[in-house]
């Protein structure tokens, strides 16, 4: 076994293990790939392409359900109106509600829609929440089930689509994100995102190997996400090194992380240069150290970049709010001058202010620790797996 495979091995990934004729992978959380395609394949003939246009029927009447809900959780996300960009909250709340329902309440073809999806996943037919790069234009969440492509938020991009597509999986042109430059590419094309190498924070790269400028000039480190960070720590951070090998990040944008973090905790690289071959030592050095298998060192980062990048967004709104003073205060369609605001008026305004800005530090923290979870669910589930560690081992 060489060394690549050796890590792998560690990590628990890319080696495989034989099941009959075929060799296993691990999937990685929500990775779009069929496991055992001849089983899918029969299960699917079997139990859902003789249901198929019942069950498009059902999940049709199952937004029906789910859209007013999620209108009035979240109206906007990023500025845009539901249900643009809200596939992943579209997605989750599908599988949630699918896992309550007992198909009561149905039209009698929405029923047997459901009835053909219980009967599939009862004979052991997978239905999962997978992420991935959609046709090459934009990241999208959808199910797979069996071997069907099945989007159940297909008019988060284009509102005028058609809510539910449905599609042999193989036809879908849906893949896995293959490293951290191709997920540079689908989020320049697609989010409009400046994508550089984080040679700013070495210590932070081998997790975290991006920096992210929106198109506001908001500037992010790359959110640890559950794909992501399992794919990073599955290669050994070889991921993380490929793209920090990469020139380095230009003077401008480095100079403006620096100026956003200067007085801080987090330890700042002195130049590009320097950050890019810091960066690179620190790749090694996790390696070494087996921090792709370790569920506090992880748990760690993932906190870090939370707190750096709430500093980053402090940095920049207090950045533009000198650039560019609001003198105009829209509440329900109506126009108010601010200037003109009472004392009263503007007291009131500032306590909006305060709870929208601990609101989002809300959703951010919330966010981060759901992924520092997800880690430790991951180190339980290898404890538990581990040889002796059942409780009717010997």
């Amino acid at each position: 076994m060489d060394g690549a495979a050796r890590v792998a091995a560690d990590a628990g990934r890319a080696v495989g293990f034989p099941r009959g004729n075929i060799l296993v992978v691990p999937l990685l959380p929500g990775e779009p790939r069929i496991v055992d395609p001849a089983k899918e394949q029969a299960l699917t003939e079997r139990f859902l392409l003789p249901a198929l246009a019942d069950l498009e029927i059902m999940l049709l009447e199952l937004r029906e359900l789910l859209d007013p809900e999620l209108r009035r959780a979240r109206p906007i996300k990023l500025g845009k109106p539901y249900p643009i960009g809200q596939c992943l909250e579209i997605a989750r709340a599908a599988r949630n509600r699918l896992r309550q329902m007992d198909g009561s309440g149905l039209t009698h073809r929405a029923a047997r829609g459901f009835r053909a999806l219980r009967a599939f996943q009862r004979a052991g037919g997978a239905f999962r929440l997978v992420w991935g790069d959609l046709r090459g234009q934009y990241f999208q969440n959808a199910f797979q089930l069996g071997t069907l492509y099945v989007d159940i938020a297909n008019d988060t991009v284009v509102p005028t689509k058609p809510k539910i597509e449905i599609l042999p999986f193989a036809a879908a042109d849906f893949s896995p994100i293959a490293d951290y430059q191709h997920f540079a590419r689908i989020a320049a094309r697609y989010w409009r995102h400046r994508i550089f190498p984080n040679h700013v924070l070495p210590e932070i790269a081998p997790f975290c190997p991006l920096i992210h400028v929106w198109p506001s000039g908001r500037i992010a480190l790359h959110e640890i996400s559950g794909y992501m960070l399992a794919m990073t720590q599955a290669g050994g951070f070889a991921p993380s090194e490929g793209v920090l090998q990469l020139p380095p990040i230009p003077d401008d944008v480095f100079g403006r992380v620096v100026d956003g973090l200067t007085g801080g905790p987090h330890e700042l690289a002195r130049s590009p240069q320097l950050g890019r071959a810091l960066a690179l030592s620190h790749c090694r050095r996790a390696r070494e150290k087996r921090w792709y298998r370790s569920s506090r060192q992880t748990a760690k980062i993932v906190t870090r970049v939370w707190c750096i990048n709430r500093r980053l967004a402090q940095w920049h709104h207090g950045i533009t709010a000198e650039e560019k003073p609001v003198r105009i205060l829209k509440i329900d369609g109506v126009d108010y001058d601010l200037a003109g605001l009472s004392a009263e008026a503007k007291a009131q305004l500032q306590n909006i202010q305060a709870v929208d800005q601990e609101l989002a530090r809300l959703q951010v923290q919330a966010a981060a620790l759901k992924t520092a979870r997800n880690v430790y669910v991951g180190a339980l589930k290898a404890a538990l797996e581990a040889p002796g560690s059942s409780p009717f081992a010997g």
